[in-house]
């Protein structure tokens, strides 16, 4: 089974970077890293909907379809008082409403002062082919909310 380890290590103004982490476990009852990139989400704000990143802890997570972005997406399930919460593609805190953005680096791109996350389209790519075939996982998020 894949697991995800979101850990956010980096609090700048209305923004969260994070590194995420998927593990596979292998026969020895161990797991072994398989895929990591770098997160962007919004600020921590009592879990508001489309304005706050959702509470750390652990949640399941699943692969289904999104109207919104018109394909299949991870979504978390059980986030308290909330709904779509998604992994997505992004490279700005403007364009995400308390989901999860992924890129392959933390960079500026544009003129705020704020980190940007760099080529999502890609990986989001990459997360979904290393996922392969799975239709549900677990997410745990770690770090201060």
């Amino acid at each position: 089974m894949k697991k995800i380890v979101l850990y956010r290590n980096n609090y700048i103004g209305p923004e969260i970077l994070g590194h995420l982490m998927v593990f596979e476990d292998n026969s020895i009852g161990g797991s072994r890293l398989v895929f990591e990139c770098k997160t962007i989400e919004l600020e921590w704000k009592n879990n508001a909907a489309n304005v706050s990143c959702v509470p750390m802890g652990f949640y399941t997570i699943k692969f289904e379809w999104s109207p919104k972005f018109n394909m299949n997406l991870w979504e978390l399930k059980g986030v308290p008082g909330r709904s779509e919460a998604k992994i997505h593609v992004a490279n700005y805190y403007t364009e995400i409403q308390g989901c999860i953005a992924v890129g392959d680096m933390h960079t500026k791109l544009n003129s705020d002062p704020y980190p940007d996350v760099r080529n999502s389209r890609n990986t989001l790519e990459r997360l979904h082919n290393v996922m392969d075939g799975t239709t549900s996982s677990t997410i745990q998020i770690i770090g201060k909310t």
